[in-house]
């Protein structure tokens, strides 16, 4: 084929396109194809709806391009993510030191503070003194929680310098 001859077959058509003759058949089926062979025409319609392929290099720079911001990407959440959580184990040591905190302020405030407080009350009196100590109660948790956050962090950050977990809260009758 010279370059004023135009094609005479679809393959011949799409190689002067720079397109693969499936591209090119998919290509005749869209509203506004040419109907003929004319390179010219195909090539104005090609590229007024941008269908042109780039250059197989051009195509593969690009592919790779892609390919290492995705894996950036992907290492940028990892890390975000790694930074974000907190290890089993310190969690589960967190959570042993929160129960041996509560149970020593559980036992302070039922069995020492809870007799003296109570001494002479009715049941009005009494109702009110355990609503207060509940108020105590719930107080020093909420700031330990708080703390304890922070702590589960830079724990997890370096190692442990916590106590072994205890077991789970058992209460004992009080004497």
């Amino acid at each position: 084929m010279t370059d004023d001859a135009q094609p005479e077959t679809p393959r011949a058509l799409a190689a002067a396109l720079n397109l693969s003759a499936e591209s090119l058949r998919l290509y005749r089926k869209l509203k506004g194809a040419p109907e003929g062979w004319n390179v010219e025409e195909w090539r104005g319609f090609v590229d007024r709806l941008g269908l042109a392929r780039a250059g197989n290099a051009t195509l593969n720079e690009l592919k790779a391009e892609l390919l290492r911001e995705q894996i950036r990407l992907a290492r940028s959440r990892n890390r975000r993510e790694e930074e974000a959580s907190v290890d089993r184990e310190t969690v589960q040591e967190m959570l042993g030191l929160l129960g041996q905190k509560l149970d020593l302020l559980l036992r302070l405030k039922l069995e020492v503070e809870l007799p003296s407080r109570c001494l002479g009350k009715d049941a009005a009196e009494l109702g009110i003194e355990g609503a207060a100590i509940l108020d105590e109660i719930r107080e020093v948790v909420n700031g330990n929680l708080a703390r304890f956050e922070t702590d589960a962090v830079k724990v997890s950050a370096g190692p442990s310098s916590l106590p072994p977990p205890v077991p789970p809260f058992k209460s004992r009758p009080m004497a």
